[in-house]
């Protein structure tokens, strides 16, 4: 339940809508906005939607029945048992319209981040900056589709002075609505990738779906790309919104004087103000110049910039440096794309390992017809990044097998199961090698991880 400071006759109002048999006293109570017919019903606002296989409207009755005050609900699915409740053509579109009513009753801020890769990591590096100067809220994890938007602009507080809002898609034309529901001052689009292609097809269809971002952007707002990429590169302002860059090797925030530390993190240089990063590779170093270039664009002071960024670390299963027994783990399981696993095949391969380089790698998910070419494209990348054994788990991991044995890479294994790998694992590694584990979250590797910090190597002698 979500506690909003409207009243029900302010939403309906929003809402541009009508309450059927509720009484005039119950408009003036403020909004407990619920979606979750498993949760205490007693005087919510309950919010039914309808999916795919499933329509939350059968519960309506029975939320009466518990307590509710009232339901918003689709006109189609209206019942003669339904008592008190407010008709819409859909819910789901109404949460976001919504969203958009709430959010401007708020003096703040807003950045809007999108991208293929590096969306939620840029989003929480965004926000540590942001946090140096405003009370800054943030979308939590990557509830960042047409229902995660919503909820994290109904958690907003007059306290809040700014809000970062991370912007996901799966299909076409899921971004417009999210971004028009926000109208925020800043966007922020990372890069272009390999993701989603089941239903977006190809780059250019994820590039179009991404610029949507700029649909709800306020006028003279300021949109921030990756100008090292292909397709961002060529984005160029407009009437409606200025273009800021960021780049490694081109870009109006550039890093300066880069050198990388022992554990493979930037150190670097934008103007006269000197960053370090805490967190390892070329994808945390576009994610913090983006951050940076938000920063700036709102006005806070490089050294704030500087030291929110040094103390940033990664988030759960994002390029995590592990320590096991006399080995080391880097954990980057939480989603996995052509883009990101060749950036994580990067950092490691640049890594300076005593032992093996070790590359477990499972399933990338959800990349439709050209799956079986992406998967043989990353594993003829393993042997040239300095790989000594590539382990592949999954259904399309037999390309990475493909690929890596095309580049004349002989240490390679393949298996159906994640257990099945685990198993493997404890016979070859030694002391001193490097693991990195990399997978979609529908592939589980973080149970990979799991075992090998508590697995005892085989010891140098």
């Amino acid at each position: 339940m979500l506690k909003l400071d409207l009243t029900i006759g302010e939403m309906l109002e929003i809402l541009e809508t009508e309450a059927v048999g509720v009484p005039a006293r119950t408009l003036k109570r403020k909004v407990n906005l619920c979606m979750d017919s498993r949760e205490s019903a007693k005087g919510v606002v309950f919010w039914p939607i309808k999916g795919a296989r499933f329509d939350a409207h059968q519960f309506v009755s029975q939320m009466e029945k518990d307590g509710a005050l009232m339901s918003v609900v689709n006109q189609t699915a209206i019942d003669p048992n339904f008592k008190m409740y407010a008709p819409v053509e859909d819910t789901t579109k109404a949460l976001l319209k919504l969203a958009k009513g709430y959010q401007r009753l708020f003096k703040l801020k807003k950045v809007a981040i999108t991208g293929s890769n590096g969306k939620t990591t840029t989003k929480e590096m965004t926000k540590a900056v942001l946090s140096m100067k405003y009370n800054t809220h943030a979308t939590k994890g990557n509830f960042n589709n047409h229902i995660g938007v919503p909820m994290t602009l109904f958690q907003l507080k007059h306290s809040h002075e700014a809000a970062v809002v991370e912007m996901g898609t799966s299909g076409p034309d899921e971004i417009r609505p999210l971004s028009l529901a926000t109208e925020p001052d800043i966007a922020v689009i990372t890069n272009i990738g390999a993701s989603h292609l089941e239903r977006l097809g190809d780059l250019d269809g994820v590039f179009n779906e991404k610029i949507n971002i700029t649909a709800g952007l306020k006028e003279n707002g300021t949109l921030i790309v990756n100008a090292d990429d292909e397709r961002l590169c060529k984005v160029k302002a407009t009437k409606h919104y200025k273009v800021v860059t960021f780049g490694v090797r081109r870009g109006v925030v550039k890093p300066e004087k880069l050198k990388w530390t022992e554990n493979l993190c930037a150190d670097f240089y934008v103007g006269r103000t000197h960053f370090v990063l805490n967190v390892p590779g070329d994808h945390n170093l576009y994610d913090a110049l983006a951050a940076i270039a938000v920063g700036q664009a709102l006005r806070i002071p490089k050294g704030d910039i500087a030291k929110a960024l040094a103390g940033f670390t990664s988030t759960s299963m994002r390029m995590e440096i592990k320590n096991a027994n006399g080995f080391k783990v880097i954990s980057d399981c939480y989603n996995a794309n052509p883009s990101s696993t060749k950036m994580a095949l990067q950092t490691l391969g640049n890594m300076r390992v005593e032992g093996k380089r070790i590359a477990v790698l499972g399933d990338m998910l959800e990349l439709g017809k050209e799956s079986g070419n992406l998967h043989k494209q990353i594993g003829a990348l393993v042997p040239e990044m300095n790989f000594d054994m590539l382990l592949a788990v999954g259904k399309d991991a037999k390309k990475y097998v493909e690929g890596a044995k095309s580049r004349g890479m002989k240490n390679v294994q393949y298996f159906e199961t994640v257990p099945e790998v685990i198993s493997m694992l404890g016979e070859v590694v030694a002391e001193g090698d490097i693991l990195l584990v990399k997978g979609s979250r529908g592939m589980h590797m973080e149970q990979v991880v799991e075992a090998l910090l508590h697995m005892v190597p085989v010891f140098k002698v």
